[in-house]
């Protein structure tokens, strides 16, 4: 009788330590599957051109844009030419960047401006109401004071308003602030993707 007890301990010993290596090693995998990921991820974050940082408006409170305010917009084409209290002195020195860039030279000033946009953007209304979706890309210029120096549609949304609207946001945001000291640069261009996108 005491044999048979013993016995049957005997055989339970490697049934438990079978359970907690197989236990063990689905652990590993799972880690090691979760570290490739991550880094797999992480790679294809820093390679990445930021194409896809876009910033996106769903309709919060429509901007009302008649047809005869768009025209009127519209004849002097959606470029704007510097202000005024700029001074028109020669540039020494400039660069172009993405909005969306992780250059950590630009990054945090570009973040001031990207917040500041963001505050002020709506869906314009006829946009809506024709149910106009798209990616509107604007290209614009500041100076080392913040003044707003140009701007201007690289890449139409396929909607005047949408356009407009863009270009609206980017004028109505300005000044912006001047540029930090280490930038050393006299005018900065900007890219940005300003994507419309109506929600249900």
């Amino acid at each position: 009788m005491l044999i048979d007890v013993l016995s049957g301990q005997e055989k339970a010993a490697p049934t438990m330590t079978s359970k907690k290596i197989v236990i063990i090693s689905i652990l590993i995998s799972l880690i090691s599957h979760l570290l490739m990921l991550y880094l797999t991820s992480l790679a294809e974050w820093r390679g990445k051109p930021l194409k896809e940082d876009v910033l996106t408006v769903s309709l919060k409170e429509p901007t009302a844009y008649t047809e005869k305010n768009l025209e009127e917009k519209m004849e002097n084409k959606p470029v704007h030419q510097g202000d005024k209290n700029v001074n028109n002195h020669k540039i020494k020195l400039e660069d172009t960047v993405d909005l969306g860039s992780i250059d950590p030279h630009y990054t945090p000033y570009l973040k001031k401006i990207k917040r500041k946009i963001k505050s002020i953007w709506v869906y314009p209304q006829a946009a809506f109401e024709r149910e106009e979706e798209g990616i509107a890309v604007v290209k614009f210029s500041i100076s080392e004071s913040g003044a707003l120096l140009a701007s201007g549609i690289v890449e139409s949304s396929g909607s005047n308003y949408l356009d407009l609207g863009a270009l609206d946001v980017v004028r109505s945001a300005a000044p912006y602030d001047p540029f930090p000291q280490e930038f050393r640069l006299s005018q900065l261009n900007i890219v940005a993707r300003f994507q419309y996108k109506l929600v249900e």
